[in-house]
């Protein structure tokens, strides 16, 4: 699994000739790409590609399977914490912000959302392409193992291509 959250945002400033950053999409369709290239005797390989919905580029991120041909070598999971949970709820605006997890008052950017209108768009687009998955992060972040060491550095970052295992920066899916 490979977690997109630390990508510059989509018009977000960059200091070369570009101006603007290209956002997270565009990283999804190489990831997945190179993934379709990897084989080992006919199997491909398999790639998990998540971001939080804290992200600015959530709705280009959920919307990426959408679009015939793009995104297929990887499967996609959106990152939903209880705080947008909440808003959806309670009928509420969410503010996404990157840095994910930063402060609002502190973020470089921040876009404030319709926690309902974005919701209905995970669940409509899973039921009509199957993706994105939905991984409620706070949760795993509460009940993953390897989050039990977090104090010598082994914390969740995504999981494996189906979901069913969180893991560590570097570390491989073992099913055993």
């Amino acid at each position: 699994g490979h977690d997109l959250s630390h990508i510059r945002p989509f018009g977000s400033p960059v200091k070369n000739s570009a101006i603007t950053s290209t956002g997270v999409v565009p990283f999804m369709e190489r990831y997945s790409n190179s993934t379709k290239e990897v084989a080992q005797d006919g199997r491909r390989g398999a790639l998990m590609l998540s971001a939080s919905i804290q992200h600015p580029d959530a709705e280009g991120i959920i919307d990426a399977k959408m679009t015939q041909g793009k995104v297929t070598g990887a499967n996609v999971s959106i990152k939903i914490d209880d705080a947008f949970m909440n808003a959806v709820i309670n009928n509420q605006n969410y503010i996404q912000r990157y840095p994910i997890n930063s402060d609002i008052s502190e973020a470089k950017f921040t876009k404030e959302i319709d926690a309902n209108k974005l919701w209905k768009k995970i669940i409509y687009n899973a039921w009509k392409s199957a993706e994105p998955g939905i991984l409620f992060w706070d949760k795993v972040m509460s009940e993953s193992i390897p989050d039990c060491y977090a104090h010598e550095g082994f914390t969740t970052v995504s999981t494996n291509p189906c979901g069913e295992i969180p893991l560590c920066p570097y570390d491989s899916c073992r099913l055993l």
